[in-house]
């Protein structure tokens, strides 16, 4: 299979249950016998590991992109074949250890142990070992992985945006974005489940003629433009841009698996 993260695991990324650069972060090795699944959430479930688990170290958040040391395992004894690389939350206790990333196409995968040394080298990418593109913004982005953005228990508001505005990924409060169209709108009746946001549609109201809204921002509220971090800029609504005429506008969320939002691979 591709790359994935656990679905608990991005459930905890999206609720601030996970702050990669606070707390300890491990990848541990499995072979041929693990297979991959959606229900598991801890480290429990994944079975016999291969070698010593290693802690992710000097590791960092730049623009939603998480990165960190390359890994290296030592020497391992020859007899077992080296699958995918499991990444987690290391608590001290299996049982309660979230599963975050299982990674099974990377260089040198599988590999059959023959008594030498096993290290595993990040991607050299953009990607990383794992990052948060559009539609988050950077800066949200680096919040999300920091445990700072809570969306099932923050305040979590919608604004209309003009048109007019150009994306820039150095955005990072509602202040650097100007002028809004229209009031922003607080979604309500939010969940995240499994690594997917969704929320209740919403309702902007009638909004004066004479604006073109371009996109839809998502960001914190936290009572001042200065501070309300951006969270998400959507820009692939069925009807935008829409010229307001004094008309109600309302805005329906995807109906498909993605929702609002989901850190699941499709």
């Amino acid at each position: 299979m591709a790359n994935s993260a656990y679905p608990k695991g991005a459930q905890r990324i999206l609720s601030a249950g996970i702050n990669f650069a606070a707390h300890t972060i491990k990848a541990a090795l499995v072979t041929t016998a693990y297979t991959f699944s959606a229900a598991h959430e801890f480290l429990s479930e994944v079975g016999t590991r291969v070698g010593t688990d290693q802690e992710l170290l000097n590791k960092s958040i730049t623009g939603g992109v998480l990165d960190a040391d390359d890994l290296d395992f030592g020497a391992m004894a020859p007899g077992n074949t080296i699958k995918a690389v499991i990444v987690y939350r290391d608590t001290g206790n299996a049982s309660t250890s979230p599963l975050l990333f299982y990674f099974d196409v990377v260089t040198g995968l599988p590999f059959a142990t023959n008594g030498g040394a096993v290290t595993i080298p990040w991607d050299t990418g953009v990607k990383k070992i794992a990052r948060l593109k559009l539609p988050v913004f950077p800066k949200g982005g680096e919040k999300m992985f920091s445990g700072a953005i809570n969306f099932e228990t923050d305040t979590i508001k919608v604004a209309a945006i003009p048109e007019a505005y150009v994306y820039d990924p150095a955005d990072e409060f509602l202040a650097d974005l100007g002028a809004v169209i229209g009031t922003a709108q607080t979604l309500a009746g939010k969940s995240v489940t499994g690594g997917v946001f969704d929320a209740t549609d919403i309702d902007f109201g009638n909004l004066a003629a004479g604006s073109s809204i371009g996109s839809l921002v998502f960001y914190k509220d936290t009572g001042s433009t200065a501070t309300s971090p951006l969270l998400l800029h959507v820009t692939d609504v069925t009807g935008f841009p829409v010229d307001t005429n004094g008309s109600g506008v309302s805005m329906r969320w995807s109906n498909g698996a993605a929702k609002i939002l989901s850190l699941i691979p499709a």
